[in-house]
Order: structure tokens, then C-alpha cells, then sequence
């Protein structure tokens, strides 16, 4: 049994590490040049909340034992279920402006820069 704990701890940590790394590639290929920067900071800022909120839910198991995995079981499967709404950008040219012919993603995410930056 231990030797099997350590194998799924292992993958967990790959997991997490490659999931965190393939973030910043897809949001750098998700926003355009001029908010390239922003996005990312905004995406990795939230990673690291993310991540330094994570432990401090296992402490909600003196409430009730399900309740951590419940809160990490269903973030993710909402996650997963969120990412089948981000457009595709495989074969596409980034995108330089937030000027017409964006995705409905990039879109909404560029008029609420230009809403909040003025």
C-alpha cells in the first residue's frame, strides 16, 4: 500500500506541475499583444492564490470529512467543464489588437481592460 501511495503522490505532483507550466502557454496564446502581459500576470496571480489557499481546505475535514474533497473534486470538474468554452488556437496567429475578428473570449476579456483601464 505505501508503495502505491507514493506512485499516485507522484503523479499528483507531475500533474499539478504540468497543468500550472501549460497555464502560462495557453494564456499567452489566448490574449492579444497588448494585453499579452496583463493576462498573464492575471492568470498567474490567481494560480498562486489558488495555491496557497489549497492546504488550508483540508482543514475543513474537522467540519466534515467529505467537504475537502468535495471542494477539490468539484473546482476541478468545473475547471475541465470551463476549459470546453475557451476557443481553439491551434493553426490561428496571435492576435495583436482587440480590434474585430477576435474570439468571443478574447473579446469580452479586452472590453473589460479597456472598461477598467480608463
Amino acid at each position: 500500500q505505501p508503495v502505491v501511495i507514493t506512485v499516485l503522490a507522484t503523479i499528483g505532483k507531475f500533474t499539478a506541475s504540468a497543468s500550472f507550466s501549460s497555464a502560462y502557454v495557453y494564456t499567452a496564446e489566448l490574449f492579444p499583444t497588448i494585453i499579452r502581459q496583463s493576462g498573464v500576470g492575471l492568470c498567474s496571480m490567481v494560480a498562486r492564490v489558488a495555491g496557497i489557499i489549497a492546504p488550508l481546505i483540508f482543514l475543513l475535514e474537522q467540519y466534515h470529512r467529505v467537504i475537502p474533497m468535495a471542494i477539490y473534486g468539484g473546482t476541478t470538474v468545473l475547471g475541465g467543464l470551463l476549459c470546453f468554452l475557451l476557443p481553439e488556437t491551434r493553426g490561428v496567429e496571435l492576435a495583436d489588437g482587440t480590434e474585430g475578428g477576435q474570439p468571443v473570449a478574447v473579446g469580452v476579456i479586452a472590453s473589460l481592460w479597456t472598461a477598467y483601464s480608463d
